[in-house]
């Protein structure tokens, strides 16, 4: 007990030197620890995290969600059957297996619960999943209007499609609300509509889970992203073995969901590095919501997997300790 006295009394000692002092902070409930937060809390601008720029992200990710189904709930009936399969450079040399499909989807799902582990276990969380909600926003709003503009005939004699009704908004209504809930995976819920082939909405999530990951993961589980990359093209090699897609879907996807990413978050760091306005990507219609997301963001930070926090303070003569547990 004598001894712990004494422990308690060197650190509380070393904890208020002068030199050392700095390597003591205090818990905030804005930034955890960074360089940049620490200079913010120097200068007293420390800024705190708004949820309200990731409530609009999650609003506009809905709102793209909901807008490709509609689209497939109304091209449905505009998709022509009386037409065979398109020339298809990957369909001339590889041959169809109906259940590649499976192989596809279990790895989209994957990469999505390693995705959505990082970005909502993340110290930056509100952040992470703002920026992520955005160009999945992006993504999938670009694919709705492909989807309504292009009608091509089903990539496979072997696909079913329901048979055709009619336009009406009763109809269109009722799919919607029938096949929102399985997100497009077929091992949920089998596939009964047909037309959204361009921009392959399967692609568009593999690979935004995919660079969510490799972007935001911590260091530690770095090596991760590597298996994930290979296993992201031998899920696309898989749709296109389940003729679930052309390969002209299947490359509009990868471009648009990689393009998306990779330019907002140039534009972020554009942002943060005081050059927004001369950086040629700015010119981007939807460029100018990034200072909104991008205001209350640190302009660098590491990347934390926070699991649980304990605060430490000095109240009186008590010490409570603090215990952080993270990936680094």
């Amino acid at each position: 007990m004598k001894k712990d006295a004494e422990n308690e009394t060197l650190l509380y000692a070393y904890e208020h030197d002068d030199q050392s002092s700095k390597y003591f902070i205090k818990p905030d409930k804005s930034y955890p620890i960074d360089d940049d937060v620490e200079a913010g809390k120097a200068e007293g601008k420390l800024k705190e995290v708004s949820k309200w720029p990731t409530i609009v992200a999650t609003v506009m990710v809905g709102f793209g969600w909901l807008s490709n189904e509609v689209a497939l709930a109304w091209v449905h009936e505009r998709v022509p059957y009386d037409y065979h399969p398109l020339p298809d450079l990957f369909f001339s040399h590889f041959p169809e297996i109906r259940g590649a499909i499976r192989i596809a989807e279990y790895i989209m799902i994957i990469l999505l619960i390693s995705a959505l582990l990082v970005m909502f276990t993340h110290q930056h969380r509100w952040i992470v999943i703002r920026r992520t909600f955005f160009c999945i926003a992006m993504a999938y709003c670009f694919r709705a209007l492909c989807v309504t503009i292009f009608q091509v005939p089903v990539p496979s004699v072997n696909t079913y499609c329901a048979p055709k009704s009619n336009s009406s908004f009763e109809l269109v209504a009722g799919r919607v609300v029938k096949m929102f809930w399985s997100a497009g995976i077929e091992q949920l819920r089998p596939r009964e509509l047909c037309g959204d082939l361009i921009v392959s909405g399967h692609t568009l999530t593999i690979f935004t889970a995919f660079l969510v990951f490799k972007t935001y993961a911590p260091q530690r589980i770095q090596p991760l992203s590597h298996i994930y990359h290979v296993l992201a093209f031998t899920a696309l090699f898989s749709i296109l073995l389940a003729r679930k897609h052309y390969m002209i879907d299947i490359v509009l996807g990868y471009t648009v969901s990689t393009r998306v990413f990779m330019e907002y978050h140039a534009l972020a760091a554009s942002y943060h590095n005081g050059t927004f306005e001369t950086n040629p990507l700015s010119w981007s219609w939807w460029s100018v919501l990034v200072p909104y997301f991008e205001s209350d963001a640190p302009s660098n930070f590491h990347n934390h997997l926070l699991l649980y926090n304990r605060s430490t303070t000095r109240i009186g003569a008590k010490n409570v300790s603090v215990k952080k547990r993270s990936f680094e």
